[in-house]
């Protein structure tokens, strides 16, 4: 069931207030959470709610008086906004001023599983210059529309990944594929490999990503035809894995840790029936070798997959800034250096300039920080259950599986690690699962914390070997208060792997 209540400040010379829709299950810690937020309170302030003779809160002696009956960490709004109409007061002690909100429940209905929770439905007023304090987002007045949908923009962290899944995988409309087959018709037509070697890399930024788009052009030793751009750092380092590489040797793990998008141009007998279809759906005609453009997104761990409509938009935005440039500019082979010291770049005003390749590098291998976007409130649950957890030490690691697998039918297919948790000084399986990509920090953390988020009691300590992986989660341990130890030598996870392997094993 969804609540709509609405929290309005009293005695303000001008009205201000916020109507939010929440979980009638949201707890009153997580409802004064989503209170700071809506009225950009700061997070330092002692807090009251009441109801009646009822009160609980922060303890903090000149605002909270006596014992509180309830534990606001536990107790829901449903149990004291039951019927339509119901009220109670939420005092907020912000830069010693006793702020009071009446708060009011205006609607019950069932929770709308379109909807992300909590919700600012409507707001007023987003200035308390009359009271002589100002909220951090107060240096322009906002519209009412505008000012909820700001507060909605700071919800956001609190929505599940599965509400903004679906768009990730839309795929581009008429317009939008013609756009990008015109874009990379134009930039074929220049024939800039005559010119230019695939180590040659023009970067180009990139509204879309906020970051430059590295791009090669393929297509010197009259092989292949094409411009691969790699995306922003992460981008940066899979070109320079393809570089330190020995040409000679097999190696899929470059193919799988790349993170590009890509035109290639082709005979009309390498497409697939796909890409065929698309191009007569479009109405577009090709003749001839390496005229037939085709389109391929390359995320680590993932199979290389059709393009979503995303990438899409932001191929479309790099090939017209480089078919600019390329119009634009004579000898590019003198104007465009070769992989070493310097790099041409397009930058955000679409001047020219050189960037360092060594700070490009620099930047690109900074100190890995916690990057998972959790809200404060699960972040203190998690903390908590660290500290009473009194657990095992522990050997953690993921180990990638070598077969691809899908969600369902249609999706992208991925190469997916199982996250394994052994006993240090037993040897005892404690757990294991699958996890979806992990190649960056973001994934390393969040298949970390799911792990956690799942089993009772969290480790005392945790044993990781000392690689990308426990570098790259040892930002999220500092978080929750569990030491790591990095070494060379899981014996546990060994076996473990030895025994899945095995003719009698699962794999």
């Amino acid at each position: 069931m969804a609540l709509q209540v609405k929290i309005s400040i009293k005695n303000m010379e001008q009205p201000v207030w916020r109507t939010l829709i929440v979980s009638e299950e949201t707890t009153f810690e997580e409802f004064h959470i989503y209170l700071q937020i809506a009225f950009a309170w700061p997070d330092t302030a002692s807090h009251l709610f009441l109801q009646g003779d009822q009160r609980f809160g922060s303890e903090e002696e000149n605002l909270f008086i006596g014992e509180s009956a309830f534990d606001e960490e536990e107790v829901t709004l449903a149990e004291f906004l039951k019927n339509i109409g119901d009220r109670m007061t939420y005092i907020n002690d912000a830069e010693g001023s006793r702020w009071y909100h009446e708060i009011i429940l205006e609607q019950k209905a069932d929770l709308p599983m379109d909807l992300p929770l909590p919700f600012c439905f409507a707001a007023e007023g987003n200035s308390l210059k009359d009271k002589e304090f100002v909220m951090e987002y107060n240096v322009e007045p906002m519209a009412n529309k505008e000012l909820a949908e700001y507060i909605n923009e700071q919800f956001s962290e609190f929505y599940d990944d599965w509400f903004f899944e679906a768009s990730e995988e839309t795929e581009p409309d008429e317009e939008e594929w013609n756009e990008l087959f015109d874009a990379a018709d134009q930039v074929k037509n220049k024939k800039p490999w005559l010119e230019l070697y695939d180590d040659q890399l023009i970067a180009i930024w990139s509204e879309a990503i906020n970051d430059y788009a590295y791009c090669s052009i393929m297509g010197n030793a009259g092989e292949s035809y094409g411009v691969t751009c790699f995306l922003g750092s992460k981008g940066l380092l899979s070109f320079f894995d393809i570089i330190d590489s020995d040409p000679y040797e097999d190696n899929p793990a470059l193919l799988f840790n790349q993170y590009s998008v890509t035109v290639d141009f082709n005979n009309r007998d390498d497409l697939d029936e796909e890409e065929y279809e698309l191009i007569k759906k479009l109405g577009r005609k090709y003749r001839g070798k390496y005229q037939w453009p085709s389109f391929v997104s390359m995320i680590p761990d993932q199979l290389p997959w059709r393009i979503n409509q995303e990438e899409c938009l932001l191929l479309t935005e790099i090939l017209l800034k480089l078919d600019t440039f390329l119009s634009d500019t004579e000898n590019l082979s003198e104007k465009v250096p070769s992989f070493g010291g310097t790099m041409l770049a397009i930058d955000e005003n679409e001047a020219l300039i050189y960037l360092s390749t060594d700070e490009l590098i620099e930047e690109a291998l900074q100190e890995p920080v916690l990057e998972l976007d959790i809200s404060e409130i699960e972040w203190k649950r998690m903390r908590k259950k660290a500290e009473s957890a009194g657990g095992k030490e522990v050997e953690l690691a993921l180990i990638q599986m070598g077969e691809p697998v899908q969600n369902t039918p249609d999706s992208r297919p991925f190469l997916p690690y199982i996250l394994i948790l052994v006993e240090h000084e037993t040897g005892a399986v404690l757990h294991y699962d699958l996890a979806e990509s992990v190649y960056y920090a973001e994934g390393v953390q969040q298949a970390i914390y799911q792990l956690f988020d799942k089993i009772e009691v969290l480790p005392k300590t945790i044993y990781m070997i000392d690689d990308f992986f426990a570098v790259n989660a040892e930002p999220l341990f500092d978080k929750i208060s569990i030491p790591l130890i990095k070494t060379d030598e899981l014996e546990g996870v060994e076996q473990f792997v030895e025994m899945m392997m095995s003719e009698d094993g699962p794999f």
